[in-house]
């Protein structure tokens, strides 16, 4: 096998690379047509075989047995030099979002200068741009509305044709394509353009045609038209206009109006429902200050009250105007007989009206009879009836009947309860016997019974008559009833302190043995803290002792 040197591989990668190079810059400045729908027909440049610059003219033509939708495809042209660069020379923009812009089979679609118009008055191209193609050399193109090049044509030395460049025509000669060619798009510019006549009579296939635009999104099928009664929102949905002879579209009865032989007619304020809801005539004890006179606006909107009237039967010659309130949707109000200085009757029982401004009657109650205490006359799921339930300035409930005591298993004669047990008087029930004494389980030797609580408990402050004697040196304290020792004076033993005070004779009492007394006392109390306080005494006396050794 033979091996090539490391000096030859190196050449042949770069040879490698300049193929593949030149493949890319090719491929990317040669252009083909991607459609062969529409093609470019003939240019003429500024000047070329007139004699006269800027008279310039471009053909395009569909060769397709379909008509071709054009929106926003563009007309570009580049230098001859450049070729990589191209500006716009004109756009085929729709007039109207609605509208769309075609080419029928065959057509011819034209843009042109004003100065090639100006010479040919006759003629009225599709699309006006600005001279400036060169003459000697140059690039036109057609794009399409993503900016995908359909179509390219260079002349002279245009140094990006497709393949290669169209010779210059001759004087008075335009570039043009052989529409009768079998071969209308090779391509190649110098095989597909030619030297001839520009085209004098021009089969104008260009045409708009408006946009199918479905009107009614929310409604099933194509509507081109919004159906009759119906009109649009402006999200696109169609809905059925309850409102005719109401600007724009009312899918529901607008608040303040009523539905009229299909008309919404507006409800004055003065003529809207207002409901008499509530009466409560028969107060507990004393009435004044607790009757009252309930409404409910049931609207959808606010009612000023401002001259109403509520009038009381039978001959409604009695009556309070209403001041000026707002009422809201769905609220109440409650006006007492301080108020209205209308006193319901009890038992004759009448009925109330309410009158609007405008004279009409809202609302009436029929009339109550014999209203009885702690009920009132309420209007409960659009019936009148009497309700133990008051709810003034609130919805109204129904009569609400008195709980019953459950009765099973209740006998007229109750069963003997078991031993160890009696009968509540209160509950009627059986329950333990815990506070009868004389059932109850002994208390220990050292514990008494609590005659409070029945509960057995140490004795501690039973008598001292019943408790076993101190030991000798010892006496009982009468606060807790132990067993603490004797406090004396120190020598004198047979002189207690404090607890044998009151056995001392009265003599002793009196005059200076008092202040001997005293003074015995204070001293017993002295010594007995010192004896009780003996050990903290000592370590305080070993701890100062260490604390001045140590200074």
């Amino acid at each position: 096998m033979l091996k090539l040197s490391y000096n030859s591989r190196i050449t042949k990668l770069c040879l490698f690379i300049l193929i593949l190079s030149w493949w890319l810059i090719s491929g990317m400045t040669t252009s083909s047509a991607i459609s062969e729908n529409l093609v470019i027909y003939q240019v003429q440049t500024g000047g070329v075989g007139t004699g006269t610059s800027s008279q310039e003219i471009i053909l395009l033509y569909n060769t397709s047995l379909q008509d071709v939708k054009i929106d926003n495809w563009c007309l570009q042209y580049s230098a001859g030099t450049n070729g990589l660069t191209f500006t716009k020379l004109v756009c085929f923009t729709p007039t109207d979002p609605t509208v769309e812009t075609w080419l029928s089979s065959g057509g011819i679609l034209s843009a042109a200068t004003n100065e090639f118009v100006s010479v040919n008055p006759l003629f009225t191209p599709d699309y006006i741009f600005s001279a400036g193609l060169a003459t000697t050399s140059g690039h036109v193109r057609l794009v399409d509305d993503v900016g995908a090049e359909v179509d390219r044509v260079g002349w002279g030395t245009a140094r990006y044709p497709e393949g290669t460049a169209s010779t210059l025509p001759a004087s008075g000669q335009v570039l043009s394509r052989n529409l009768s060619s079998l071969n209308l798009d090779s391509d190649v510019n110098s095989t597909d353009f030619s030297s001839d006549s520009l085209e004098t009579t021009i089969i104008n296939g260009l045409y708009e045609q408006t946009v199918p635009v479905d009107l009614c999104l929310n409604i099933e099928g194509m509507q081109t038209e919004i159906p009759i009664g119906f009109l649009s929102d402006d999200s696109g949905d169609c809905y059925e206009d309850l409102c005719a002879n109401i600007d724009g579209l009312q899918t529901a009865l607008p608040e303040g109006y009523e539905l009229v032989s299909g008309n919404c007619n507006l409800i004055p304020l003065e003529n809207r429902t207002v409901i008499i809801n509530e009466l409560y005539p028969d107060a507990p004890s004393y009435d004044t200050g607790q009757e009252f006179i309930e409404l409910y606006n049931p609207n959808s909107s606010t009612v000023n009250l401002s001259g109403y009237r509520i009038q009381v039967g039978p001959n409604y010659t009695k009556e309070y105007i209403l001041g000026d309130a707002n009422l809201q949707a769905g609220g109440y109000t409650s006006f007492s007989d301080t108020e209205t200085g209308i006193i319901l009757p009890n038992t004759t029982g009448v009925s109330l009206r309410l009158v609007s401004p405008a004279g009409n009657v809202v609302s009436e109650t029929p009339v109550y009879q014999n209203a009885k205490d702690t009920l009132s006359w309420a209007l409960v799921t659009g019936q009148w009836i009497y309700t133990n339930q008051i709810s003034r300035n609130a919805e109204n409930r129904p009569y609400l009947e008195p709980a019953q005591d459950e009765v099973l298993g209740v006998t007229t004669v109750l069963a003997a309860c078991p031993a160890g047990k009696y009968r509540n008087p209160e509950t009627n029930r059986c329950r333990t016997i815990e506070t009868a004494v004389s059932s109850l389980v002994p208390c220990d030797e050292d514990e008494y019974r609590n005659p409070d609580t029945n509960r057995c408990r140490k004795i501690t402050t039973a008598t001292s008559s019943s408790l076993t004697p101190c030991p000798e040196g010892q006496e009982r304290n009468p606060d807790t009833n132990r067993c603490r020792k004797i406090s004396t004076i120190p020598g004198v033993s047979d002189i207690k302190v404090l607890s044998d005070f009151q056995d001392v004779p009265s003599n002793y009492r009196s005059n200076g043995a008092n202040w001997v007394l005293l003074g015995f006392s204070v001293m017993a109390s002295i010594s007995y803290i010192i004896y009780e306080w003996r050990r903290e005494l000592i370590r305080k006396i070993k701890l100062f002792k260490l604390k001045f050794s140590r200074e």
